[in-house]
């Protein structure tokens, strides 16, 4: 027997909103009490029912408190704060709906938007958020590789998600992350699909990313898009962190390596010509990465949550670095 959304809307109902027992709608209805916690998560299924956790707001003193540290240690007041969780996931999520929170603010009108790869940017683009901006155009800021095959690194699958939560549309890159050498870069480059990406790069209003770690610990590294040598070289120098596969130091110093030139995504020049440089990173394997990016002045927006940003004010103090 086929079950009507309608009986379903109606048991849900009863539970979610009247708030009766389950053998109470059960009685009312002449079922069994396990038929209907089967119809309860039948209406889950149907999405009838959408059960969401929100994250506890964070206070608006508290977040003025901290952005005053942020604008005493980094000249930096564009911070604004989730709740910090030990769990991963739970982080994840709590910085995703606050980025979604930021984004909804934003203009209406047609806008550029640039989104990143990465675990951070997948669950931003993934998160059960949506809104209305049929005006505004996602593109991808870097070309992909069938060397990694984690979704978090599928630039055009994050872009899509992310634009399908606007109502608007996105323009994929099909061309290659990574080149064999600079001169197939530079041919690739020459063509009108490059061309036609390459003009919104430099014409973005919003771009979203977040920033990278443990360089050691990268999918670039560990899937072997990148080779050893160039490890060594990233170590040497001391980065930290990168933003969009530029890597910096804890100064926030940008290092272009020779290996750039063999890469197709969004140049630093690019990047910094945005409008608008949201970044969305938070966790303890963050702390040096977020330090670098403020000291060299590569963000104009910063989504974290409470921990990171302490800890990001105590490892500055500890250094006291200026």
């Amino acid at each position: 027997m086929t079950i009507s959304d309608d009986l379903l809307f109606e048991v849900a109902f009863d539970y979610y909103v009247k708030k009766m027992l389950q053998k109470d709608i059960a009685k009312k209805l002449g079922v069994s009490r396990v038929q209907v916690s089967k119809y309860l998560k039948m209406a889950e299924e149907r999405k009838i029912v959408r059960i969401e956790i929100v994250p506890p707001k964070i206070s608006t003193q508290l977040e003025q408190e901290y952005r005053k540290l942020f604008k005493e240690r980094f000249g930096f007041d564009e911070l604004f704060l989730t709740t910090g969780h030990s769990n991963n996931q739970l982080l994840l999520q709590s910085l995703a709906r606050r980025a979604w929170e930021f984004i909804s603010e934003l203009s209406e009108n047609a806008l550029n938007i640039g989104i990143g790869w990465g675990t951070t940017m997948f669950t931003v683009a993934t998160y059960n958020f949506t809104l209305n901006r049929p005006n505004w155009r996602v593109v991808p800021l870097s070309g992909g590789t069938f060397k990694l095959s984690d979704r978090h690194f599928d630039s055009n699958f994050i872009a899509q998600n992310f634009a399908d939560r606007l109502n608007t549309r996105t323009i994929p890159v099909y061309f290659p992350f990574l080149m064999d050498n600079s001169q197939q870069r530079q041919q690739l480059q020459s063509t009108e699909e490059f061309a036609y990406i390459n003009s919104l790069w430099n014409n973005l209003d919003v771009v979203i990313c977040s920033v990278g770690y443990s360089i050691s610990r990268s999918p670039l590294f560990r899937q072997n898009v990148f080779d050893g040598s160039t490890l060594d070289k990233l170590e040497k120098l001391g980065i930290v962190g990168d933003i969009l596969t530029h890597y910096f130091d804890i100064n926030g110093r940008v290092h272009d390596l020779e290996f750039m030139q063999k890469i197709n995504n969004i140049t630093m020049d690019q990047y910094m010509k945005a409008k608008k440089k949201i970044v969305v990173a938070g966790g303890f394997h963050k702390i040096e990465s977020i330090v670098g990016l403020l000291k060299g002045k590569l963000a104009d927006v910063l989504i974290t949550d409470t921990n990171t940003a302490r800890n990001v004010i105590e490892f500055v103090s500890e250094k006291d670095w200026r």
